[in-house]
C-alpha cells in the first residue's frame, strides 16, 4: 500500500539519531479518533524521497545566511522539543526544574542556549549549587543504609561549559566548580566525594568533551575515573597501558540539535581505550533476570551511534565479570555519561553491576546485599544530579520492585585472552 510509494524504508535516521515512524495498522478505533491518520502523516514525513539529503541541505541554507569568521561565536537558542518520554517513571522527571531537567538524552529536554565556537557546541549552563544539597541528601541515605558494608561514592561529571576556550565564558568554569563542590560539602554518613572537576580542570588544555555531542569523550571519562581512584585508594591504570582504537566522522547529539554547518565540518574523532582485562557480560531488561550476552565494548558502533561503543549503549542493567580475581565487587548507578566511565573499572573489580537509573526497575538494595557489593558509585552527568526528578529516580532504585531474584554469577571468564568480547555464558542466560 502506501509504503510501496516511499521505498526504501529506513528504520533509523543516523543524522537525527532517532527511530523513524512505522506504517500504522488500520483499525476502527484509530481511524475514528484520528490517531491512525496522524500516524500515517508522521510516517510520510519520515520517509519521503531524499529526506536525509533535504535535512542536511536545511543546515547548509541556515549557515549560508551571513558572513562567517574564524573564532566567531554564535548563540543557538534551543527550543524545547515535543514531549518524548519513555514511560511513567520518566514522566516524574519531567516536572519541576526547567533547563536542568534532563534525563540525559540531550535532545529530549534541553531548552537552554548553546554556544557554537569554532565548530564546537557548549551548553551555556553551569549547574546550580543549591541543587547540590538534594543530590547529596540522596547519596547520604544510601551511605547510612549501607554503612559498614558498602562504600558509597559521588562521582559527578561537570558540563563542557567548564572548559570553553574563550575568556569571555570563563565564569562557567567557576559555576561548574561551585555546583560540584556543593555536593561534596553536603555529603555525610561516610559518603565519599570524587573530585572529578578538579582532576579534569588540571587537564583543561586537553580536549575532554566531544565537539558535536554532549558527552565527555574517553579522555574526559578517564580523568573522572582517575578522580574516583584517588578517592577510593586505588591506583589508576595509565592510558598508555591500554589498547587504543579510533573511529572517525562522529556527529553526535549537539550537531543533531543545532544542524549547524560549522559543527558538521568539525566532526569528532572518536578515540577510546580498552583495558587489557578479560571480560564476560550479561545484559538484562528493565525487570527480571532473564539475560543475554553482551559486551563491554561494541566496536561495530559507528556514525551518530559511536557513543554506543561504551557498554553497547544504555542498557537497564549489565553485569560484567572480569579476570581480576580479587573478590571485589562494584555497582554503578549511571546515565549515559557513566558509560564511558564504567569501562575503566574492569581493571579493579571481579564483578561490576552497571544500572541505568532511567530504565532499570531492579531493586538496587537487593543486588547490593545479595552479591556483597563493596563499592556503590553514582557516576552521572551534572544534569542528572541537578534535577529533582532524576534524583528521585535514583532514590527509588533502593525500594522499587520488578527485579525478581538477583542474577546468579556467570562462569569464570576466559583469562587466556586479552579481551573476551563474545563470552559463552549459556548456563546463566536464556
Amino acid at each position: 500500500m502506501l509504503s510501496f510509494f516511499v521505498l526504501p524504508v529506513k528504520k533509523i535516521s543516523q543524522n537525527e539519531k532517532r527511530e523513524l515512524a512505522v506504517m500504522p495498522t488500520l483499525n476502527w478505533n484509530g481511524y475514528k479518533t484520528g490517531k491512525w491518520t496522524d500516524s500515517v502523516d508522521q510516517y510520510v514525513n519520515d520517509h519521503f524521497p531524499f529526506r536525509e539529503k533535504l535535512v542536511d541541505m536545511a543546515g547548509v541554507v541556515r549557515y549560508a545566511r551571513g558572513v562567517h569568521f574564524e573564532n566567531q561565536a554564535k548563540i543557538f537558542v534551543a527550543q524545547r522539543p515535543k514531549k518524548h518520554l519513555r514511560n511513567k517513571q520518566d514522566e516524574a522527571a519531567a516536572v519541576g526544574d526547567t533547563a536542568m531537567n534532563m534525563l540525559d538524552d540531550f535532545e529530549e529536554a534541553y531548552s537552554g542556549d548553546m554556544l557554537i565556537l569554532n565548530g564546537s557546541v557548549y551548553p551555556l549552563n553551569g549547574g546550580s549549587p543549591k541543587m547540590g544539597k538534594p543530590f547529596a541528601r540522596m547519596i547520604n541515605e544510601y551511605a547510612e543504609n549501607l554503612k559498614g558494608k558498602t562504600r558509597v561514592f559521588s562521582c559527578v561529571a561537570p558540563l563542557s561549559s567548564a572548559f570553553i576556550p574563550a575568556e569571555k565564558y570563563r565564569h562557567y568554569n567557576g559555576k561548574n566548580r561551585a555546583t560540584l563542590k556543593a555536593i561534596g560539602d553536603n555529603l555525610s554518613n561516610g559518603a565519599i566525594f570524587s573530585d572529578v572537576f578538579t582532576e579534569m580542570n588540571n587537564h583543561s588544555n586537553e580536549k575532554m568533551f566531544f565537539s558535536t555531542d554532549h558527552h565527555w569523550n574517553a579522555k574526559g571519562a578517564y580523568y573522572g575515573y582517575v578522580a574516583f581512584c584517588k578517592s577510593a585508594g586505588i591506583e589508576p591504570v595509565p592510558l598508555e597501558k591500554m589498547d587504543r582504537k579510533v573511529k572517525y566522522n562522529f556527529l553526535g547529539s549537539l550537531y543533531q540539535h543545532t544542524r549547524d554547518k560549522s559543527v558538521r565540518e568539525h566532526a569528532d574523532t572518536f578515540e577510546y581505550f580498552i583495558p587489557k582485562v578479560s571480560t564476560t557480560a550479561i545484559k538484562y531488561g528493565a525487570s527480571g533476570y532473564s539475560g543475554s550476552k553482551s559486551n563491554v565494548f561494541c566496536h561495530s558502533s559507528s556514525g551518530g551511534g559511536c557513543y554506543s561503543t561504551f557498554l553497547c549503549g544504555d542498557i537497564p542493567l549489565i553485569k560484567i565479570t572480569t579476570g581480576v580475581k580479587n573478590g571485589k565487587k562494584a555497582a554503578v548507578v549511571k546515565n549515559s555519561m557513566g558509560n564511558a566511565f564504567s569501562v575503566y573499572l574492569i581493571s579493579h573489580y571481579e564483578e561490576i553491576y552497571v544500572m541505568d537509573f532511567r530504565y532499570s526497575r531492579h531493586n538496587l538494595t537487593d543486588i547490593i546485599k545479595t552479591n556483597g557489593i563493596d563499592d556503590l558509585i553514582f557516576a552521572v552527568g551534572m544534569y542528572a544530579a541537578m534535577s529533582s526528578g532524576t534524583i528521585g529516580m535514583m532514590r527509588n532504585l533502593a525500594t522499587q520492585r520488578g527485579g525478581g531474584q538477583a542474577p546468579p554469577p556467570p562462569p569464570s571468564p576466559d583469562t587466556s585472552a586479552v579481551m573476551v568480547q563474545s563470552p559463552t555464558i549459556k548456563d546463566t542466560i536464556k
